[in-house]
């Protein structure tokens, strides 16, 4: 009996898992919160090797807009931006300055255009394509607050004058979520001094109205009070404008407004 219980105990060993090392070749590499190694990409470097350097990659919406432009030219046009990657990096990360009409800030923020909006899902329902241009998300309900609140009367003289200028979607909400916009809220928006896109980051961000506002850096975008400053948009349509000069300031387009 003692031999046949021996022989049915080394039976069922021979079946068992034997136990291992666990071993994994993700060395010095940061673990991240879903327990795989930590891939995302490097920061931009330059190295005396230019095989070394590290080019900025492009954000999502970005790449779609270079997509949308290889596909729009000529196969001929289009193989030397291909032949150098590194340099149309930069080009992509800093998107050039909106034209400003020569005006003051009030009377080009009347007239200036938008971000250029798709359609999307409610597309299909009136037979239009998703990528198909719905329309331009301009600044006309910020402009008519900006006078019915009396705040245009300290915009007058020489400035300067910063506006990150809300979308008249990004008040609409505001409004729906929040209640009426007052002059206080108008302010938020407006920063003295002159303040360029790529000075937003070390700039004073105390608004009109005394109020200090936030800056972060966060998915290699910028953002103040969480509204994205040179937000893209999808498709080959016009981004959110920023860098827009005026006689007496500039103005940037956001489209979140800074209350909410």
């Amino acid at each position: 009996m003692k031999f046949v219980a021996l022989s049915l105990i080394a039976s069922a060993s021979a079946f068992a898992p034997s136990a291992q090392l666990s071993r994994t070749s993700a060395l010095n590499q940061h673990i991240g919160s879903g327990g795989m190694a930590d891939t995302r990409n490097p920061e931009a470097s330059v190295n005396e090797d230019p095989r070394k350097s590290i080019s900025a990659a492009p954000s999502f919406e970005e790449y779609l807009k270079q997509r949308a432009a290889q596909d729009g030219a000529p196969a001929a046009a289009a193989a030397p931006a291909a032949a150098a990657p590194v340099a149309a990096a930069p080009v992509a990360a800093a998107p050039a300055a909106a034209t400003g009409t020569g005006g003051d800030v009030l009377s080009t923020l009347q007239s200036l255009q938008g971000p250029g909006e798709v359609w999307g899902a409610d597309g299909i329902a009136v037979g239009k394509e998703e990528s198909d241009l719905r329309g331009y998300d301009n600044f006309g309900k910020f402009f008519d607050l900006i006078q019915s609140t009396g705040v245009a009367a300290e915009l007058q003289g020489a400035g300067p004058f910063t506006i990150f200028a809300p979308t008249d979607p990004a008040i609409a909400s505001y409004e729906t979520m929040r209640g009426p916009v007052d002059a206080r809220v108008v302010k938020m928006h407006i920063v003295p001094g002159l303040i360029s896109s790529a000075d937003v980051s070390s700039a004073d961000l105390t608004s009109l109205g005394g109020e200090k506002l936030t800056y972060r850096y966060a998915v290699r975008k910028h953002f103040v009070n969480d509204a994205i400053i040179g937000e893209k948009t999808f498709g080959p349509y016009s981004d959110y404008p920023i860098d827009v000069a005026c006689s007496n300031g500039v103005i940037h387009g956001v489209g979140l407004c800074f209350a909410m």
